[in-house]
């Protein structure tokens, strides 16, 4: 004899699946009704929270939610237009930081050569100085021989000139003497003849006797 009728053991698997299928639907009833109108209710009143709190209506509230919205939006406008110029100008930056470290490169290369090239004008004027001084010494050494053979050249003409004066002083007394004593053989022998005869002059090697003039007639 069995214990459970065959229609009792027919129908329990039935129900157990119509009540799986009830708590399935449910859950997904509770769900939908979660996002769909719970949510909204909560959020709807925790706006309506936020605009008491802020003494204003539900509907300025919202104006100025959508307000704030587009301010947000603006604002995420410009700041991506900000980050792009930023980019851009840190871009620019670096550019012109790769100028300034090549004009520094540049710059560094131009006072090596200044100062090898003020090196330069040292060791040339250094050089000028030797030479302008080797020059000096050979010039002063040059014009002390010179000078020493000029004077040894003067004090020889001095003499020469000395020794001339003298052999012409000689000769001019001896040519003196000459015309004293022609003087007296022309003159005086006029003299006799001409008493006024008292004078001499001789021009061009000519003797005159004179009656007046400058050398006076010694007979």
């Amino acid at each position: 004899m069995d214990l459970f009728p065959p229609n009792q053991s027919v129908k329990e698997p039935k129900v157990k699946k119509n009540n799986s299928f009830l708590l399935v639907a449910f859950v997904i009833g509770a769900f939908i009704l979660a996002i769909f109108v719970i949510r909204p209710a909560v959020l709807g009143y925790g706006v309506y929270q936020q605009a008491e709190a802020s003494n204003l209506t539900v509907q300025d509230y919202a104006q100025n939610m959508q307000q704030l919205t587009r301010d947000l939006e603006l604002v995420k406008t410009n700041l991506s237009s900000y980050s792009t110029f930023t980019g851009a100008l840190l871009a620019q930056v670096d550019e012109k930081t790769d100028e300034i470290t090549e004009c520094k490169v540049q710059l560094g290369r131009a006072q090596s050569d200044l100062e090898r090239a003020q090196e330069q004008i040292i060791a040339k004027e250094t050089e000028i100085v030797t030479v302008k001084g080797e020059t000096q010494a050979l010039i002063d050494q040059q014009v002390t021989e010179k000078t020493q053979v000029l004077e040894q050249e003067k004090i020889a003409c001095e003499s020469s000139l000395q020794s001339k004066e003298s052999e012409v002083g000689e000769v001019q007394a001896k040519y003196d003497q000459l015309v004293k004593n022609t003087v007296k053989t022309i003159c005086c022998k006029a003299k006799v003849d001409n008493p006024e005869i008292n004078f001499y002059e001789v021009v061009d090697n000519k003797i005159s006797c004179l009656e007046q003039g400058s050398n006076q007639l010694s007979c």
